[in-house]
């Protein structure tokens, strides 16, 4: 269902049922009808109208716009009724109104609840907005007659307002009130709505049409006329002026008349309590007064001069004893409560007796409500912590402490933690809040006391801290490369206390991913050798990437120093230029270019025959190295390796073949013969430069025995004798000292 609502126009007007005010000039109002909220509401929305529209037209100041004139000009003008203040502004204005009431009615079970707004149509803008609640529709008329008294205190209120600005006169003082005693009339009164008024002026007079007299000026809104006669009415008015000397119109007329009364009663103690205050008294001795005592009256002041207001009315039948032992026995006490926190008030009490008549004031007392919770300190800058402390209220009743906490990012505070009251005041209180704290934020927090009825005072000061965020980033994290299969690490040890320890990641730099190699409790440790990937050791040559991180003692952990990262030693390289000398007689002389590594040690060099395995045959500490001892003629192979002073070998050079020197060839064409008594041998001499000379042996028993070196082609010697034979074999010797095979036998026989 559509909301629709009723608008009454009021003029501002303050009025109370016990006040009467001069009239103001008249106010054109109107009420649109009330919309309904929910269809429980449905029916409702009209009897709430009808209700503002009769109890707000029983003020002679307010002019209300007939309801068949308002529909016939909305129906002609094709307007609606509604809450917006636009559309209320424009039909008000379009009609000539000063004020529009509009609103909305909701039902919930039996609960009637009302909102209302009044527009001042002028200065387009809302002068009240109020909410009303009645249990059933048997309270809706008292919650409306209520409602339409603060419709015309708002009028009456911004009618004065405007008075005030213009410089004219202003509303006179309202709410006076009088009480008789035995030889004095004491009035009370309140300033004018909406003005500010400097003094007031008090009148007088016998007869309620005059004339009257000035009987006192005053700065408070009180006075005591202590110039009565016995037995005679008076009448009173008050009117209030301005820093400006301008007059406001005279309250309404009140008379008082002296009469017996009883004694007043005596204040026996005061007792602070959370937002309250506990008063005991006892009634005052025996007077004139014959009648009964009916109960007693409560006063209460901001100061000790006044002005005291009534804040509570204590009669026989809600103090549960005999009227007759009542001004005599009866200890009354009384729990003044809805106080403001650490608010020193002063208290008075009245008796009054079945005539309504009323006692002089008691002497005054001061009572002071328990103040908030003080000196609330919060520190940070702990971990997932927060610590706070706070002083002790000053209080017996005070039973413990309720602790408030909220996030500086959320609104409301959320009651965390309740501590206990300490049994000793003279020290602080102090709580640790670890429960469910992050990193880096900001916490606030109020404290509160209470007593034995969970009675809490009004929250403290609000403290807030923020929680430490993440430790420290290590410094000074280093990584020391070119070390053999590790890697030396170091950084400069954590002075802060809040570190635990250390966690280290790593990766190869071909991997990327770091993971954690190592965690190091304790933040006195500064250095670590990485050397193993579980049971592999580290690789040669190889990039490793590392971070360092610290953490605290719920393990978290800092943001990573600057990632380091470096090789371990490479193995030397491959040995280059590695040559060898062929036809070299039994040896290879071998020479390589020297690694351009700086520390190379050795080498290792490695020979293998043909078809053979190789095997080291050296260790050479120079680029050069003479193979010796070798077969003639023979293929040999070779290759090395270079080893540094760590004891890193590179990998092997490329593989040579070398052969080394032949011998030379059998001498050819060895002949021999007896010519002229002489045994001469003869052969072909070998071609090129490299014979160095010939050798003959003559064959024996028991091997070949060398009997001569000759240069040339032949040989000659006596011949054997008659019957005898030698066996003559011939070689030939190189430069080298290589030595052919022999030739063929020669053999001789004597002639």
């Amino acid at each position: 269902m559509g909301k629709r609502f009723l608008a009454v126009i009021v003029f501002p007007l303050l009025i109370c049922t016990s006040v009467a005010l001069a009239a103001p000039s008249q106010v054109r109002i109107s009420v649109f009808n009330f919309g309904t909220v929910n269809l429980e509401a449905s029916g409702l929305a009209a009897t709430v109208t009808n209700h503002l529209i009769n109890m707000l037209g029983e003020d002679a100041s307010l002019t209300m716009l007939d309801r068949k004139e308002l529909e016939a000009f909305l129906s002609m003008n094709d307007l609606q009724q509604n809450d917006q203040i636009d559309n209320v502004v424009n039909i008000g204005t379009r009609l000539g109104l000063n004020v529009v009431v509009v609103g909305s009615v909701e039902k919930k079970g039996s609960v009637i609840m009302v909102l209302c707004k009044a527009v001042q149509i002028e200065q387009k803008k809302t002068i009240l907005s109020a909410r009303a609640a009645a249990v059933g529709e048997a309270g809706l008329a008292g919650e409306m007659r209520k409602l339409s008294l603060q419709i015309r205190n708002a009028i009456m209120e911004q009618t004065l307002k405007e008075k005030s600005a213009e410089g004219g006169a202003f509303g006179g003082p309202v709410e006076v009130t009088k009480r008789s005693g035995n030889r004095s009339v004491h009035l009370l009164w309140e300033a004018p709505p909406g003005a500010a008024a400097a003094g007031y002026e008090v009148f007088r007079a016998t007869s309620e049409a005059g004339p009257f007299e000035r009987l006192a000026q005053v700065a408070k809104t009180e006075h005591m006329d202590e110039t009565v006669e016995k037995d005679t009415l008076y009448y009173y008015k008050i009117r209030a002026y301005n820093d400006r000397g301008i007059q406001s119109e005279f309250s309404r007329v009140v008379e008082a008349k002296t009469a017996v009364t009883p004694n007043p009663p005596v204040i026996l103690k005061t007792e602070g309590h959370v937002r309250s205050i506990s008063l005991l008294w006892s009634p005052g001795p025996g007077s004139g007064d014959r009648l009964r005592l009916k109960g007693y009256r409560l006063y209460r002041a901001k100061s000790e001069q006044g002005p005291y207001r009534e804040v509570a009315n204590l009669q026989t039948i809600n103090l549960g004893d005999a009227t007759a032992a009542l001004d005599r026995l009866l200890k009354v006490s009384h729990l003044d409560k809805a106080l403001a926190d650490g608010e020193e008030y002063y208290y008075r009490v009245t008796a009054f007796n079945e005539k309504d008549l009323e006692s002089e004031f008691s002497k005054s007392v001061k009572g002071s409500t328990l103040p908030t919770v003080g000196a609330v300190a919060a520190a940070g800058d702990l971990i997932r912590e927060i610590r706070l402390s706070w002083k002790p209220v000053d209080s017996s009743f005070i039973r413990g402490y309720y602790v408030y906490r909220s996030a500086a990012d959320k609104e409301n505070f959320v009651r965390i933690k309740r501590v206990d009251a300490p049994s000793a005041l003279d020290r602080r209180i102090e709580y640790a809040d670890r429960e469910g704290l992050a990193d880096l934020t900001r916490y606030r927090y109020r404290i509160t006391a209470f007593e034995e009825t969970e009675t809490e005072t009004s929250p403290s000061s609000e403290v807030s801290a923020v929680t430490r965020g993440k430790p420290p980033v290590p410094e000074e994290f280093k990584a020391l490369g070119g070390l053999v299969k590790r890697v030396d690490l170091s950084w400069k040890a954590s002075t802060a206390e809040e570190v635990e320890g250390y966690k280290l990641y790593g990766a190869k730099e071909k991997e990327g991913q770091l993971l954690l190699l190592k965690t190091f409790p304790g933040r006195q440790t500064y250095r670590y050798t990485d050397d193993s990937r579980g049971y592999d050791k580290l690789e040669d040559g190889t990039a490793y990437r590392y971070r360092l991180t610290t953490y605290n003692r719920v393990e978290v952990e800092s943001e990573a120093a600057p990632a380091v990262t470096v090789r371990t030693k490479p193995r030397p390289e491959k040995v280059s230029g590695l040559q060898g000398e062929s036809a070299k007689a039994k040896a290879v002389p071998l020479r390589w270019t020297p690694n351009p590594e700086k520390d190379i040690a050795l080498y290792h060099l490695f020979r293998s025959g043909e078809g053979g395995d190789f095997e080291r045959i050296a260790k050479p500490k120079e680029t050069a190295y003479l193979d010796q001892g070798l077969k003639d003629n023979a293929l040999y192979r070779y290759r090395l390796q270079a080893e540094d002073k760590d004891g890193l070998i590179g990998d092997f050079s490329e593989t040579i073949s070398v052969r080394t020197k032949a011998r030379p060839a059998i001498p050819e064409g060895a002949t021999g013969g007896i010519a002229e008594g002489k045994a001469v041998l003869t052969w072909k001499e070998a071609a090129g430069p490299d014979v160095a000379h010939y050798t003959v042996y003559e064959k024996r028993l028991f091997g070949m025995e060398k009997i001569a070196t000759v240069r040339e082609g032949r040989f000659g010697e006596t011949a054997p004798p008659k019957g005898k034979v030698k066996v003559y074999l011939i070689t030939v010797t190189d430069r080298d000292g290589l030595e052919s095979d022999p030739a063929p036998e020669i053999t001789i026989t004597g002639p």
